[in-house]
């Protein structure tokens, strides 16, 4: 039976951010991996014409393609906003059988408390880069992506496939809290959550390859193959 992988990527990112993850899953021939450039999201591309609904539509139709092209099992990965979307499809299609969130926002993004605890934070610099990409669009493409969040985010709640979450221990973007409260909101069973040590927001942003790398994408790849070996090797932190 023909199995998809498809991989999401996060709000200003692109295809670059998870180009190691990707490449080193395409290397399985058990799987034809596929990963697309959001609207908005092409360079030179007008982003100030695009609502938080063409990204729903255009993750519709990638689905649409995956099924009538005849793959039965689909494994939907989502890093950052693409972990919304990666909620709603697995929300919505029965050919979704796993999904994997990588430091996902749930319900609102929490930048930290305020800009007294940004300029204290040792590592403020996250929030900055975070800043500086908004503030070089647009406050109301930014805008879009904060609509996408609220008006999609209990679709964890009607999740009932297999879930790993990842979350970022060093991560400045997304709160620590975030993961445990997607955890807890799941409808599924099935659900594992591992935090990954010394990682920030962005994991596998580029195609150089290293130990670190490959171990995070190998435990991804376990848990889409599951079975006894999965279950034996999840860890709550690597």
């Amino acid at each position: 039976m023909k199995k998809a992988i498809l991989i999401i990527h996060g709000f200003l990112g692109s295809l670059a951010d998870n180009e190691c993850l990707q490449d080193y899953l395409t290397y399985d021939k058990e799987y034809d991996v596929f990963a697309r450039t959001l609207p908005g999201h092409y360079k030179g591309e007008n982003f100030q014409k695009v609502e938080y609904r063409d990204w729903i539509n255009f993750i519709d139709k990638e689905l649409e393609t995956l099924i009538n092209h005849g793959y039965k099992i689909i494994y939907v990965i989502g890093h950052s906003m693409g972990g919304i979307l990666a909620s709603y499809v697995g929300s919505k299609y029965y050919e979704v059988k796993k999904i994997v969130f990588i430091n996902s926002p749930y319900i609102k993004i929490k930048l930290k408390q305020d800009i007294v605890n940004i300029l204290e934070n040792k590592d403020y610099k996250d929030y900055i880069e975070v800043f500086d990409k908004v503030l070089h669009t647009s406050i109301p493409f930014f805008l879009e992506f904060t609509k996408l969040v609220k008006e999609y985010y209990d679709c964890f709640s009607k999740i009932d496939k297999e879930t790993l979450i990842l979350q970022s221990e060093l991560d400045r973007v997304i709160p620590l809290e975030t993961p445990k409260e997607i955890y807890d909101n799941l409808k599924s069973d099935k659900k594992y959550l591992t935090y990954l040590e010394g990682e920030k927001h962005t994991i596998f942003e580029s195609s150089d390859k290293n130990e670190r790398k490959e171990k995070i994408a190998l435990y991804i790849k376990l848990f889409l193959k599951g079975g006894n070996k999965w279950r034996k090797i999840w860890k709550e932190k690597i």
